[in-house]
């Protein structure tokens, strides 16, 4: 998700596909006269899924037949014509592509994961992790629940280095750097 505010010229080289129609003049204007949210939307057939809640691109067309879709509810008809329909969905996936890169250029696009996907990074990454941690959890019944499974995961993630925990006492000798009294020094 991101707020945006297009310039003129960013408005058009994101539409230079309607580039010599007639209304391209129009929806520059229109997509460069406030701010727009851009978002990232993924599902398997997401593009067909966003097409059909946004409804037609013409919004009487929309409120008549699909009153029910997004266009339908927040479009709006101008002056000009009815193009303000208030929401953008890509054609297909090299679009998609374009304009995702066009709004988030730094976003690495990868293909949705696939339910066993899924389960098998769950099971791979997460469970060897996750389920001791909720176990000392349930065995020590903290307080803070939240706050001390944040602390235990913190101390036990395995892209760390394990280190051995030293006793309070060499704990608060390090801390200090001084070493401990020793009992000759203690006597004199």
């Amino acid at each position: 998700k991101r707020h945006v505010r297009l310039t003129p010229e960013q408005a058009a080289e994101l539409y230079r596909g309607h580039y010599g129609t007639h209304h391209f003049p129009h929806l520059v204007a229109h997509m460069s006269s406030g701010p727009i949210i851009a978002l990232v939307l993924t599902a398997k057939n997401g593009i067909q899924k966003w097409k059909t809640l946004m409804g037609p691109a013409m919004v009487l067309e929309a409120q008549a037949y699909w009153p029910d879709s997004l266009r339908a509810c927040y479009g709006r008809r101008t002056k000009y014509g009815d193009y303000f329909n208030g929401l953008h969905g890509s054609e297909n996936l090299a679009e998609a592509l374009r304009e995702i890169h066009f709004f988030f250029p730094n976003m690495v696009v990868g293909p949705i994961l696939r339910h066993w996907q899924v389960n098998d990074y769950i099971q791979r990454h997460l469970t060897p992790t996750l389920l001791p941690a909720l176990t000392a959890l349930a065995h020590e019944r903290p307080a803070e629940p939240i706050l001390w499974l944040a602390d235990h995961l913190k101390r036990h993630n395995p892209n760390e280095p394990e280190l051995a925990p030293q006793p309070s006492e060499q704990r608060e000798d390090a801390r200090c750097h001084t070493p401990k009294p020793s009992e000759e020094s203690l006597v004199k």
